[in-house]
C-alpha cells in the first residue's frame, strides 16, 4: 500500500515505460504535458500488473495520455535508472524505453496525467521532464542505424566470418556501396534456456553501450550500430578500406599511442545508467580467478601444465615454473577487493582481434559486451599483455601498465585454463599463454 509521505509505490525500483513515438518523415516527436509538473514529457507511466510486457504498457499508456493507438514492431532503445526527481537512495525510477513509428497527421488529445499533447520539432524540442531528451537522443541513435538494417535485409553478397568464442552467427553484408558487419543471436544452439537468454543479453548490452558511448562525443567504435531483433548489426572496418586487425613491428608505436589516446577518452566517458542483467566484468575476474584458484585448482594447473609445456619455448617453460612456484603469494594479493571510487568506463576484452586500427583514422573497438567500470588503465594494460603475447617489445610502455589489474587478469586467464573444453585444447593453452604474459609483463615492471 502507498504510504502518504512517499513519493513512490515501492521501496528499491519502480519500474514504467516510455513511449517514443516518432514520425520520421516529418522529424516530428509526440509529447505530453505533464500535470504534476507542467513539463513536457515522453507518454508512459507505471507498469501495470496486468500488462503481459513493458511494450504492452508503452502502448496502453501512450493511448491513455495522448489517445494514440500503436501497433507493429517497436524495439526495446534503453532500459535503465533515470534521473527523475522522486527518485531518492531509497526508492528510484528504472524505465524501458520503446521507439515507435507513426504519423505526425494522427490526432492526439490529452487524457490522464496529461494535460496536453502535441508533435513537435525533434529540431526544436521544449525543456524535458527528467531524463527524457537523453532517452530521444538514444531513439535518434537507432533510427541512424535504419540504414544498416536495409543492408541486413536484402544484400548483394553475404560473407561468412569466423573467430570468437561466443555462439554468434557472424558476416559481413553488402549491399551497393554499403558494407556491414552483423553477429546474430542463434536460438537453436542452445539447449538451456539461461544460456540463450544471456546470449541475447550480451548483444543488448553491447548495442546500448555503444550508443551510449556515441551520445558522449566517444568515436572509438563504428559509426553506426543497432540492434535488429536478434542481430547486432554496425558498419564493417575492412582490410581493403585501410583498416587492421593486427599489428606489425612498422607501425607499432602509432598503433599503441593512438590506443593510448582512445582509452583516454574513454576513462572520461561517465557510466551507462543501463542495467544489464550480468556480473560487471571486474566481480568476474575476480571471482572467476583468483577467488577460484584453490589448492585442487593449482593441482589441475599443474597436471594441464604437463599437457601445455611441450608447447613452450624453454624461456617461457622457466616462467611457467617460476609462476606456478609462487601462486600462493600471488593468489593472496589478487584475490583482494576493488575500490569503486576509483572507477572509470572501460572496455575490458582489449586484444588485436578487437581492435580496428587505421593510419589516418586511428582506433575502434568493437566487442563491446563486457564493458563497464573498472580500475584506470585497465585496457592499454590488456592491449600491452596480448601484444607482448605476440612477441612485441612494449618496454617502453610499462608506465602504462595498471599492476594490479595485470595481476587479475593472470589470474583470470590462469583458473580459465583449467576448465574443460570441447574438442582441442587450443583456446586453453592461449589462456595460459595470456597468463604467462601478464607475469612477465609485472616481472619487468
Amino acid at each position: 500500500m502507498r504510504q502518504p509521505e512517499q513519493k513512490l509505490w515501492f521501496d528499491g525500483p519502480n519500474y514504467t515505460t516510455d513511449a517514443v513515438i516518432i514520425d520520421p518523415d516529418t522529424d516530428k516527436i509526440l509529447l505530453i504535458q505533464r500535470r504534476d509538473t507542467g513539463e513536457w514529457a515522453l507518454p508512459g507511466g507505471f507498469v501495470d500488473e496486468n500488462d503481459a510486457s513493458s511494450y504492452h504498457t508503452a502502448v496502453r499508456e501512450a493511448n491513455e495520455e495522448a489517445g494514440v493507438t500503436l501497433s507493429g514492431h517497436a524495439p526495446l532503445i534503453f532500459r535503465g535508472i533515470v534521473d527523475d526527481p522522486r527518485n531518492s537512495e531509497r526508492a528510484w525510477i528504472e524505465t524501458n524505453a520503446h521507439l515507435f513509428t507513426a504519423s505526425s497527421t494522427t490526432e492526439v488529445y490529452a487524457a490522464d496525467d496529461a494535460v496536453d499533447a502535441a508533435w513537435h520539432d525533434l529540431a526544436a524540442l521544449p525543456p524535458l521532464y527528467a531524463s527524457h531528451r537523453s532517452i530521444i537522443e538514444r531513439a535518434l541513435d537507432h533510427m541512424d542505424g535504419d540504414q544498416l538494417i536495409n543492408a541486413l535485409a536484402s544484400p548483394d553478397s553475404i560473407i561468412p566470418i569466423n573467430g570468437g568464442h561466443m555462439e554468434y552467427d557472424k558476416h559481413i553484408f553488402e549491399q551497393g556501396d554499403q558494407t556491414i558487419f552483423a553477429k546474430r543471436h542463434v536460438n537453436e544452439r542452445f539447449t538451456d534456456p539461461e544460456k540463450a537468454e544471456r546470449s541475447l543479453a550480451y548483444l543488448e548490452k553491447e548495442a546500448f553501450t555503444m550508443a551510449h558511448l556515441r551520445q558522449h562525443g566517444f568515436n572509438g567504435l563504428p559509426e553506426h550500430s543497432t540492434l535488429h531483433i536478434d542481430a547486432l548489426v554496425m558498419n564493417a572496418l575492412q582490410l581493403e578500406n585501410g583498416w587492421h586487425w593486427r599489428t606489425d613491428a612498422s607501425m607499432i608505436d602509432a598503433y599503441i599511442n593512438d590506443a593510448l589516446q582512445m582509452f583516454s577518452h574513454l576513462q572520461t566517458v561517465p557510466p551507462t545508467a543501463d542495467t544489464f542483467d550480468i556480473e560487471p566484468s571486474y566481480e568476474s575476474f575476480r571471482k572467476e580467478g583468483w577467488v577460484a584458484i584453490t589448492e585442487e585448482r593449482i593441482t589441475l594447473l599443474n597436471d594441464r601444465l604437463q599437457t601445455f609445456f611441450p608447447r613452450l619455448s624453454s624461456a617461457s617453460q622457466t616462467t611457467a615454473h617460476d609462476l606456478l612456484a609462487r601462486l600462493p603469494e600471488l593468489r593472496q594479493a589478487g584475490v583482494q577487493s576493488y575500490r569503486p571510487e576509483q572507477f572509470v568506463f572501460c572496455h575490458h576484452d582489449v586484444r588485436q582481434s578487437n581492435l580496428a586500427w587505421h593510419p589516418e583514422y586511428g582506433s575502434r573497438l568493437v566487442d563491446w559486451s563486457w564493458a563497464g567500470l573498472g580500475v584506470p588503465n585497465s585496457d592499454i594494460t590488456s592491449l600491452l599483455i596480448d601484444l607482448h603475447k605476440s612477441g612485441f617489445d612494449t618496454s617502453s610502455y610499462n608506465e602504462h601498465i595498471n599492476s594490479r589489474h595485470c595481476l587479475t587478469l593472470m589470474g583470470f586467464w590462469l583458473n580459465h585454463c583449467t576448465w574443460p573444453h570441447r574438442t582441442d585444447d587450443t583456446v586453453r593453452f592461449q589462456q595460459f599463454v595470456s597468463a604467462l604474459s601478464a607475469y612477465e609483463l609485472l616481472q619487468g615492471l
